[in-house]
């Protein structure tokens, strides 16, 4: 069963909180009003034709939901998403669900942000889970949880990252070499949660309140990323932003054929013990994150699946699920100006 949350009074943040959903709410309202004129064939003013190009073309979108089997199928966790190409021109996000991968005991989340081309993502999408699970199945029995998965993660990232590595070598398109993605990935079990990471895609997990970091970004300027990255031979570039070579903006990723040894796929593993204030994870790529920090999505979401959300703003939600949660969120991400793809998925931790 979902567990109500009753909120506290909010303080300090509040009144950002709620500049951040009058602004998503407006957004939503004048792309209504837009699509409302089209209907209409109210076309003659060039302004507004415009206008309602734009708004159309930025927030065309490949949205996807989805909410988890009853817990008697898996036990686990509800969870919901949506993905959106939001103002780019070419959706290369990617995200992979697959409840009780591996018998019933474990359940797999992942958010995959391709550069350079959807190619990698995709391949992600595809490939990461059904190694993970063949890498698990392949340890002997008896080894500790812990160490069985690390083990797992780091040999399934490294082989999917030779596969697409091998099709680049092969390829005869110099297109192929210059495309990558990041990939964060969480192992929901019963008692613990293992999240891999490489990249800037972010994993961060609410407990009673407050947000927790799973993972850290791997940014180029990290100053461990910043060391490892010159002792392999390469160089950070300040470029309109920290860049490896100028040019890619996080410092580990699977694929990116052309910047090896300077961007690893070799992600960071953590191991959380869950315990009974464990509310929800949030996995998303750095649409999100790039203009809403960790503390603010946590605290929205939170108001989103207590029904909080619902009543202070019903344009813009109308239920308390995970996936009106992931929802909320990206359209947040929007109204604060986010020019990326943005991916997101929230897991609401069943006890």
């Amino acid at each position: 069963m979902r567990k109500e949350i009753v909120l506290p009074a909010m303080k300090g943040g509040e009144e950002k909180e709620v500049s951040l959903c009058k602004k998503a709410q407006s957004a939503r309202l004048r792309r209504m009003h837009l699509r409302q004129m089209k209907a209409a064939g109210d076309v003659a003013d060039a302004p507004v034709k415009r206008m309602r190009e734009e708004e159309d073309r930025s927030m065309s979108s490949s949205s996807s939901e989805s909410t988890s089997p009853s817990s008697a199928e898996s036990g686990l966790s509800d969870h919901g998403c949506v993905s959106l190409i939001g103002r780019r021109r070419e959706m290369e996000d990617e995200v992979s669900i697959e409840p009780a991968f591996v018998g019933r005991e474990y359940d797999f989340f992942a958010v995959y942000d391709g550069h350079g081309g959807a190619a990698v993502a995709r391949a992600c999408r595809e490939r990461m889970h059904v190694v993970l699970a063949e890498e698990v199945v392949e340890i002997e029995e008896g080894r500790e949880e812990e160490s069985k998965w690390r083990e797992a993660m780091l040999a399934s990232f490294a082989k999917v990252d030779g596969e697409v590595s091998a099709v680049a070598a092969d390829g005869e398109e110099a297109a192929e070499r210059t495309m990558g993605s990041t990939a964060v990935v969480a192992v929901v079990g019963t008692r613990r949660i293992f999240v891999a990471n490489c990249g800037d895609s972010r994993a961060v997990l609410c407990r009673g309140g407050v947000a927790v970091p799973l993972s850290t970004d791997h940014k180029p300027n990290r100053p461990d990323e910043l060391e490892r990255v010159e002792a392999a031979g390469g160089r950070v570039i300040n470029w309109d932003g920290y860049r490896i070579l100028g040019v890619l903006s996080t410092s580990r990723s699977i694929g990116d054929y052309y910047l090896k040894p300077y961007v690893t796929a070799e992600p960071e593993i953590t191991m959380t013990e869950r315990n009974e204030k464990d509310e929800f994870l949030i996995l998303a790529s750095d649409g999100l994150w790039d203009v809403i920090s960790s503390e603010v999505a946590c605290r929205i979401t939170r108001q989103c699946l207590s029904g909080q959300a619902a009543k202070l703003f019903p344009h813009m939600v109308s239920g308390q699920s995970a996936a009106e949660a992931a929802h909320l969120l990206a359209e947040l991400a929007m109204s604060q100006g986010s020019r990326d793809n943005i991916s997101i998925i929230v897991v609401q931790l069943l006890k």
